[in-house]
């Protein structure tokens, strides 16, 4: 009779278990905090079940995943300078992949999971770079202008970048930002929009649409918009309205979704110029909106003063998760229980 009610029990725990580690696995981000508190967290798309994925007291900035969810790369200035690292998620132990006096920021890694792409100032202006996995072969893509937030296409055939080309002052000239794509050895580079102010792309699952961000503070916001890979079909998803900003565009894998940073900006003297820290005084939290605009933004409020650069989470991840690990334990307890009964 005890064996029978503790196989009752353990049954309800790993259908607990298991139910919890298919539904995060479904639609998890991750994202990196604030300043004030420098974690990793993990959140259920629902906005539920948020949780530190790791807590070191390290900053660990825009964090990119690997395929097959067993690393991910992040930006840190734990070394005094801005430089790229790589962390397994299983023992939870980094290792510095660039290690430059200069910035080098936003990594990305490629879908085939040989390369992560960063930007860099190592030359003056910010460039995107490519680089191996294990650090070598360092290769600068970029040749002209400033050139930020790289995002590969789902073949890793391509990079989709935010860049700003510098204009003359004397002529009355005006800098110009532009949505930028280019093969991955840095060829055949192409405009694909004008914007006043951009931060942050994706490339849909699918390769057939980049998702951006793009606005002027002050006027209409910094909205997510969406355009086809040839330059057409361009459309808003969100009308945030002035001094806020929508941005860090995030496509889930199922191409349904797109998280991404919303910011109510405190207001500023942009005459006396603006530190990193005014931009968290103001109300943040990450958001999820469908691919086809077709809803309302859904804010997830357990993320509220925490969010920034939202990534969706690989179902790979799952796998070497602490949770799947006690989801096999529990198997093997349930499994050896049941022999026991007979």
């Amino acid at each position: 009779m005890k064996q029978a009610l503790r196989y009752t029990v353990l049954c309800g725990m790993l259908i607990l278990l298991v139910g919890n580690v298919q539904a995060a696995g479904t639609g998890t981000l991750s994202f990196s905090s604030n300043p004030r508190s420098p974690d990793l967290y993990l959140v259920d798309s629902t906005g539920q079940n948020l949780r530190r994925l790791v807590t070191d007291n390290i900053n660990k900035w825009t964090p990119t995943w690997s395929p097959d969810g067993h690393f991910f790369a992040y930006q840190s200035n734990d070394d005094g300078d801005p430089n790229i690292y790589v962390m397994d998620i299983g023992n939870k132990t980094s290792r510095q992949l660039t290690n430059h006096p200069d910035r080098d920021l936003s990594p990305a890694w490629s879908p085939n999971g040989k390369w992560i792409a960063f930007e860099s100032d190592r030359t003056g202006s910010l460039h995107i770079y490519r680089i191996d996995v294990d650090g070598s072969n360092l290769m600068r893509l970029t040749k002209r202008g400033s050139n930020q937030n790289p995002a590969w296409s789902p073949d890793s055939q391509w990079i989709a970048y935010n860049s700003y080309q510098e204009g003359n002052r004397e002529a009355g000239i005006r800098g110009r930002h532009f949505l930028s794509v280019m093969t991955a050895g840095g060829k055949r580079a192409k405009q694909l929009t004008e914007g006043l102010n951009l931060s942050g792309c994706t490339w849909s699952p699918d390769g057939k649409q980049i998702a951006f961000a793009a606005g002027n503070i002050g006027k209409e916001g910094m909205n997510i918009s969406v355009i086809d890979v040839n330059g057409r079909n361009h459309r808003d998803l969100t009308e945030v309205g002035p001094n806020a900003w929508a941005r860090s565009p995030a496509w889930s894998p199922d191409g349904k979704w797109i998280a991404y940073f919303f910011q109510n900006l405190p207001v500023l003297d942009l005459g006396h110029g603006i530190r990193v820290i005014d931009f968290w005084s103001g109300d943040n939290v990450i958001c999820v909106i469908s691919s086809e605009g077709q809803n309302n933004a859904q804010q997830l409020k357990a993320t509220r003063g925490l969010s920034s650069s939202p990534v969706w989470v690989p179902e790979t991840f799952f796998a070497v998760s602490p949770s799947a690990e006690k989801q096999i334990t529990l198997w093997g307890r349930l499994k050896q229980s049941e022999n026991t009964a007979k």
